[in-house]
């Protein structure tokens, strides 16, 4: 008898606390608000998920209350997906806000371009009780774009790319990937997306028009085969642009979103003019090229933010001018196993986060490679380093290095360039590569003076109109490159880096 009352006496108290918050519950009469009115979400590709979003709908009452309904304004043919408190749905009742609280709605989309008018798509997010019917506008663009990535075969497997086989063991080293059926061109018609790595058949060229934009996802990259050929024809104010896929603000000038621009060994003839390459681990990994010519003619482009290096040139032949590198995790060129280079008119800056010792510094080249795993140094000749009417320059003390091994030739000509070398202590004394007092190697230089960067921290690389570097190049130099990178003439008084000074 007693437990039986016991069991009674319980389910009595649950029953009644149950009943006591159903009762406390009020139907919201005009009692909640919403934190925004609109809500602003970031370009997103077509069919493609957007990230996540969110607004609050607060309870300004101190009873709890529950909103009558929240609901899409297209209802279940809405593109627009909603997950209030953990339930996903585009209609809901009864919504409960517990009092002087607040509740999170998280919005995502994903759209088909070809089912919508106009490429902004917007609707609205209704918020009704029983007095007031208030609403969110939501609003999104959906960019249209041509998507490439690697075929998915029955058995579910992926395309792939062979880079290299073993000689001996025929084992090979496979990356997800796909070549392009021919050769190719890609204009400002279409943004390309890009899954994996997308690459340049053998004997083919890809070509890319002004104003093209090429988005990579996360480990995606651009190969470039053997006998193959990249064309990039950007001009001044409608650039070639290869970037993440990741269009929220938050991303701008995020690194290693993507892998690289590779040309491999034996591709040729590629070029590059007026582009602006962001946010990889390698903006270019440039090999030797397959024939006489420099592997790479870069003009009039501008590199910035890669968790590793800008520009890696291993036993490479380049050839830059008008070339404008910021903010990377490592070097923004740096020079292994010799080669041929030659670089005109250059801003070499990396004002990037962390610590770096000077083989990190902006500028690196030696005549060796250091296989640390094999324990093997490999040698090969520098042919010929020559930098004048350029900026090298950093936050560290030390933004300019060179290193030579004496099993090779060390080639090396730097004239009318400010240099970044920062030694009180005197730690690099000795080294000849590093004096800088020998004429053989050096002439004209300017060591450790503030360029004055229009803004280092937003890539913008310009020089002002007290810069030092006003009036410090050699003409001979400017009338190989006589239009800076904005193409302003340069052969009266030419500057140094790729800008001549303007006034900020």
């Amino acid at each position: 008898m007693k437990k039986t009352l016991f069991s009674f006496f319980i389910l009595s108290i649950i029953f009644f606390s149950s009943c006591r918050k159903k009762f406390d519950t009020v139907p919201s009469k005009g009692d909640f608000s919403v934190n925004i009115d609109t809500l602003l979400m970031d370009s997103v590709f077509t069919n493609i998920a957007s990230r996540t979003y969110n607004f609050k709908i607060y309870n300004n009452s101190n009873k709890d209350i529950y909103i009558q309904k929240i609901f899409l304004e297209k209802g279940d043919q809405s593109f627009y997906r909603l997950n209030i408190d953990g339930t996903p749905g585009k209609v809901f009742e009864n919504v409960m806000i517990h009092a002087n609280d607040s509740i999170f709605v998280f919005v995502e989309v994903t759209a088909d371009i070809t089912q919508l008018p106009d490429p902004v798509y917007e609707e609205k997010l209704f918020i009704q009780d029983e007095e007031v019917t208030d609403y969110v506008l939501l609003t999104s663009f959906i960019k249209d774009a041509d998507f490439y990535y690697p075929e998915r075969f029955p058995n579910g497997s992926r395309d792939s790319l062979t880079l290299y086989t073993d000689p001996q063991t025929g084992e090979t080293q496979k990356i997800a990937g796909f070549f392009l059926p021919d050769n190719t061109t890609f204009t400002a018609d279409k943004p390309i997306v890009v899954y994996g790595h997308m690459a340049v058949p053998p004997g083919k060229t890809l070509s890319i028009e002004q104003g093209a934009h090429l988005y990579f996802h996360f480990n995606s990259g651009l190969i470039v085969w053997e006998n193959a050929s990249l064309k990039v024809n950007g001009v001044r104010g409608n650039e070639v642009i290869f970037e993440d896929d990741r269009m929220e603000p938050d991303f701008e000038n995020k690194p290693g979103m993507w892998n690289y621009i590779w040309l491999r060994e034996g591709s040729i003839n590629n070029e590059i003019n007026y582009a602006i390459i962001k946010n990889a681990n390698i903006g270019l990994e440039v090999f030797p090229s397959g024939n006489n010519n420099p592997a790479l003619i870069i003009k009039n482009t501008q590199i910035y933010n890669h968790s590793l290096v800008g520009i890696y040139g291993i036993a490479a032949k380049i050839k830059a001018e008008n070339l404008v590198l910021n903010n990377f995790g490592i070097n923004a060129v740096r020079l292994q196993l010799g080669g041929n280079y030659d670089f005109k008119h250059c801003t070499i800056t990396n004002f990037g986060n962390g610590i770096r010792n000077e083989d990190k510094a902006s500028f690196y080249a030696s005549n060796f490679f250091d296989a640390n795993e094999e324990q093997i140094r490999y040698v090969n000749d520098l042919e010929q380093l020559n930098i004048s009417n350029s900026i090298i320059y950093g936050n560290s003390s030390i933004e300019y290095y060179i290193e030579k091994d004496d099993g090779a030739v060390f080639n090396y000509q730097i004239k009318n360039t400010l240099i970044k070398f920062d030694d009180p202590q005197h730690h690099f004394t000795g080294i000849a590569e590093l004096d800088f007092t020998d004429t053989n190697h050096y002439q004209s230089i300017l060591k450790n003076q503030y360029p004055e960067f229009e803004d280092y921290n937003k890539n913008k690389m310009a020089i002002g109109d007290t810069s030092p570097c006003i009036n410090q190049g050699d003409i001979n130099t400017a009338l190989q490159v006589p239009l800076d990178i904005l193409e302003k003439d340069r052969t009266l008084s030419p500057d140094l880096g790729a800008y001549q000074h303007i006034t900020f």
